[in-house]
């Protein structure tokens, strides 16, 4: 069964993060290996699973499995390592004898997990993952995806779709910054696209300011915890500064901006 990859799709690179038994012979590392002569195999029948980990976030399009004794299972997602936060994509269903190739819809996916629920024994051959990478995609972001996802969905046949390219943008650059736009991702869904504005601008052509401050932040952290260690006659006289008025304004760019785009003017 061939899966047809459009647009930026392509095969995602996984490893096997954990699985809840193997046999000796049959290692729950052969899941990556295509060659079917190969499997992973529990030795036993029932209530068994195998979790794999992305080597970046994605936004999974088709998962395939290459099964070859497992009856019935469950398949469920996730962009962190929380159980808590999985979403199932599969519910408990009847296992195919053979292959079979799930349609994921663009889910954001870190983490998949297949539960093993019947089988004679639990055994599988290949699982294949297909998608977009969507590099620093976290769960804060989920509320941008959810906003982005339809126009994503309906473009995917365009290679260079620039609600894809925004929403991979935005992932990118600002994932240093998600504890200091964390509330304001939170409430994203309350003005979408004054907050996507806002957003965009942070990504784009204000970065290298939020860059600056930073990295001012950062050293002024490491300095405040080396003082009482190096006296101050030692430490370095040519210090890269930024003026105290500067950061001030720097800081308040965020709530600047939103007021700015919410003034019924600025969509005109």
């Amino acid at each position: 069964m061939e899966v047809e990859l459009v647009g930026k799709e392509k095969m995602l690179g996984y490893k096997v993060k954990a699985c809840s038994r193997e046999s000796p012979s049959q290692k729950s590392s052969n899941v990556l290996d295509p060659d079917l002569r190969t499997h992973w195999s529990s030795g036993t029948n029932t209530k068994e699973w195998i979790l794999l980990e992305l080597n970046e976030p994605c936004l999974l399009s088709h998962l395939r499995v290459y099964n070859k004794s497992v009856l019935e299972w469950e398949i469920a997602v996730g962009l962190r390592y929380k159980p808590e936060t999985f979403f199932r994509v599969r519910p408990r269903c009847e296992a195919p004898r053979r292959e079979i190739a799930y349609d994921m819809s663009y889910t954001p996916c870190r983490y998949v997990k297949v539960s093993c629920l019947r089988g004679n024994p639990i055994a599988i051959f290949f699982i294949q993952l297909m998608g977009v990478p969507v590099s620093g995609l976290e769960l804060e972001f989920q509320p941008v995806v959810n906003y982005l996802l339809p126009q994503i969905i309906a473009h995917k046949q365009d290679a260079h779709d620039i609600h894809l390219q925004l929403l991979q943008d935005l992932t990118e650059r600002l994932l240093p910054f998600i504890p200091q736009l964390e509330a304001d991702l939170a409430c994203f869904s309350d003005a979408p696209d004054s907050s996507l504005r806002v957003l965009a601008m942070l990504a784009g052509p204000l970065y290298p300011i939020l860059h600056i401050v930073n990295e001012r932040e950062t050293m002024g952290s490491s300095m405040n915890a080396s003082d009482s260690e190096v006296p101050k006659n030692n430490q370095p006289s040519s210090v890269l500064t930024v003026s105290s008025n500067f950061e001030n304004s720097v800081k308040g760019v965020t709530s600047s901006l939103e007021a700015w785009t919410a003034n019924p003017s600025f969509s005109r």
